[in-house]
């Protein structure tokens, strides 16, 4: 093609459609090239025998008027054009003891958990006086942007980190399953202590944070579901005049004198620009668009190696021919099995949410469960017949707890779907099938900067964020759409 776009993005996922929003909209000359045939990456939807499902995204926080996503979509006029229902409870957690739904409100969730465990009143106090704490420091954090800033700028910022940031300071390398621990021997409090964070490995910095999550119902579910997030900004990116290119794959990020000029597609086509924007999966960036001429550095490749990645899931999808409202059951469900099974499992009921997902009478039901270890054995493993087989077993073992919770459920089953790390590594490219970027774990919480080592070369989407996360890619995606028009589009 001899058009020269200011920007070309690889990967509509929700960083690269909110980079594309903002330059569109500010009148660059965009091109998002997608190897999919739908945007949204993994915030994306799809339909069995009139049940919607969504693939990988359940729940979405930051949307209430107040929050980054709403903010976002406001400042791009598509506010109006998605319609957020609040979850609230946002959090229930079952064991074989009892259930245990968290209300809203700070106050409340803790006076519901000295109430239920009376005995661990003590330890309760000392939890969210920490989490109190760094939360308080979280929101003056987020109000800074170290990235941004000049080199001295950003030493002095670092160097009076731990007296601006104390408890920051403190608790951001400590385990919060650690601190947990510590405070209380209760197993069911220690668990939904715990379960706030989904990952099990996390510092006590980011459970504060998830916690501030659930207990201010900052959870929402878009009706129609999750595609309708993706498709709104994808058709709005298109109403300013931005292009997308579906079922093409950037074989190549052309590279001269360490900078990039440009992208090869898988069928050899030469699309030049002025300024690259890879919202793709770090690793397939760097290793599999490069091929080692771009001058990155080996410190950096090195760290792309090594860095853990975030955890991936395995899902069961399906549509229950039950009138799940009757029952006595939330939109967002943990349940603890006794010892010996599944440490938990994650049951989502978005019909619950939005009726209009499923057929009149009906519901969708997602069971999922980490699947990194029990996964990792398949890829690259030929074997169709050993591998359908493993998904068949884990989704009978998932179905069979659910019904624990949800009696019934197996005997009602018209529409059965899975996913594996393997399904949405083939849809996303993300390595490993990773659900969110970088391990969030306290020992890691790596991020790569938007800046690339490659000239004219930004990068968006939770591999630049830690935690990942649609509200990181949204800010990701805003972030180098403004690293892009700051220090190359003016230029021309």
């Amino acid at each position: 093609m001899s058009k020269i776009y200011d920007t070309i993005i690889i990967g509509s996922g929700i960083g690269g459609l909110t980079a594309g929003n903002f330059l569109a909209k500010d009148g660059c000359s965009t091109l998002i090239i997608e190897q999919h045939t739908r945007p949204g990456g993994c915030l994306s939807s799809f339909e069995r025998k009139g049940f919607n499902f969504d693939a990988a995204v359940h729940w979405i926080s930051q949307c209430g008027e107040d929050g980054v996503i709403y903010k976002i979509l406001q400042e791009l006029g598509i506010e109006k054009k998605i319609e957020f229902v609040q979850i609230n409870p946002l959090m229930e957690v079952i064991t074989s003891n009892g259930r245990y739904t968290i209300p809203k409100g700070r106050q409340e969730a803790i006076a519901y958990l000295k109430d239920t465990f009376s005995k661990e009143a003590g330890g309760i106090e000392r939890f969210f006086d920490i989490q109190g704490r760094i939360t308080n420091e979280m929101y003056r954090l987020f109000k800074t942007d170290p990235d941004s800033m000049n080199t001295l700028a950003r030493f002095f910022f670092n160097a009076a980190f731990p007296l601006r940031f104390p408890n920051i300071a403190r608790y951001y390398r400590k385990k919060g399953a650690d601190i947990v621990d510590s405070l209380t021997n209760e197993e069911d409090l220690r668990r939904i202590l715990k379960i706030a964070a989904i990952f099990p490995n996390v510092s006590m910095m980011m459970l504060s944070w998830f916690w501030n999550v659930i207990y201010n119902a900052d959870g929402y579910y878009p009706k129609g579901g999750m595609q309708k997030v993706s498709d709104a900004l994808s058709e709005n990116f298109k109403r300013l005049n931005g292009e997308i290119m579906y079922g093409k794959r950037v074989a190549k990020v052309i590279t001269e004198k360490n900078q990039a000029k440009g992208v090869m597609l898988s069928d050899n086509t030469i699309i030049n620009a002025k300024t690259v924007i890879s919202n793709a999966d770090a690793r397939q960036t760097f290793f599999g668009m490069f091929n080692g001429d771009a001058g990155v550095p080996q410190k950096y490749l090195d760290n792309l190696k090594t860095w853990r990645l975030s955890e991936s899931f395995f899902y069961v999808y399906l549509g229950v021919d039950m009138d799940l409202r009757k029952l006595s059951v939330n939109p967002i469900m943990w349940y603890f099995p006794e010892k010996g099974r599944h440490d938990f499992i994650g049951i989502g009921i978005p019909t619950l949410s939005d009726k209009g997902l499923a057929p009149e009478g009906k519901h969708v039901v997602i069971i999922g469960a980490f699947a990194d270890d029990s996964a990792r054995p398949w890829f690259g493993k030929e074997d169709r017949e050993g591998y359908k087989k493993w998904k068949d077993t884990t989704a009978d073992s998932l179905i069979n707890l659910a019904d624990e919770v949800i009696h019934g459920l197996k005997k009602n089953i018209v529409v059965k779907e899975t996913a594996s790390p393997l399904t949405f590594h083939r849809y996303t490219l993300n390595s490993m099938g990773a659900s969110s970027g970088w391990s969030m774990d306290a020992n890691e919480q790596n991020k790569l900067q938007q800046r690339s080592p490659v000239k004219n070369l930004f990068l968006a989407g939770h591999w630049t964020f830690n935690p990942g996360g649609i509200p990181s890619a949204f800010m990701t995606g805003r972030k180098a759409a403004e690293l892009v028009k700051r220090e190359i589009i003016k230029k021309w």
